[in-house]
């Protein structure tokens, strides 16, 4: 009997959602030149006014990342009623953020705080070659999720082992050494999303708009 997706998702510790927002050009943003570290507005991070930054993103120290960006706020509620049609279960959201990675940016391998319960990473944009979202499945084994824009991987995040291997760039050897002669910058980059929830009947709904 094929399972459900609430039994996939289950059994293997995530689960791929193919156009999970259907027209990603919506929330594009263009990649913020030559900026690193982590900015946080709204409630999370707001101090007179304006928003906290800190001059490097701790778990991915060559990127930019961006807590509660207001811009896609209506988007955390629009996700939880996906999440919930596809998973069956009551979803509180806890909070959300942002990322723009750039050459030879690593996600390490990790889990995620209680907050994370079940997380959903969007893909936004990117001007490179698809970049694999690995997983540890709960059997031991090691799977990956390439997604385009629109796309997204829901997965059990304080559960299930994630990471990304180094971001390449998207020249080859020859062009890379020709935007070194013009001193020109890289300009690779990958833009992604990330949502997270704890189950309304969990045990971590203590979680709930997480701040």
């Amino acid at each position: 009997m094929e399972m459900t997706e609430y039994e996939q998702f289950m059994n293997d510790g995530y689960l791929y959602a193919p156009q999970l927002i259907i027209d990603p050009s919506n929330l594009y943003c263009p990649p913020p030149k030559d900026e690193k570290g982590s900015l946080a507005y709204g409630t999370i991070g707001y101090k007179n006014g304006k928003e906290i930054s800190v001059p490097v993103d701790e778990q991915v120290p060559t990127s930019l990342s961006r807590y509660s960006y207001p811009p896609f706020q209506h988007v955390h509620e629009l996700v939880r009623k996906s999440l919930e049609n596809i998973l069956e279960m009551d979803l509180f959201p806890t909070y959300y953020f942002d990322r723009f990675y750039w050459k030879d940016s690593v996600l390490i391998r990790h889990v995620d705080r209680p907050a994370c319960e079940i997380s959903v990473s969007i893909q936004i944009s990117s001007n490179t070659n698809p970049w694999p979202f690995c997983f540890k499945k709960p059997d031991g084994t090691e799977t990956s999720v390439t997604m385009k824009d629109g796309d997204g991987v829901i997965y059990r995040g304080c559960d299930t082992e994630h990471w990304r291997d180094k971001l390449q760039s998207r020249y080859n050897k020859i062009q890379r050494a020709y935007l070194k002669y013009r001193k020109k910058d890289d300009d690779t980059y990958h833009h992604q999303i990330f949502f997270h929830f704890v189950n309304a009947q969990g045990n971590y709904v203590q979680h709930a708009f997480d701040r």
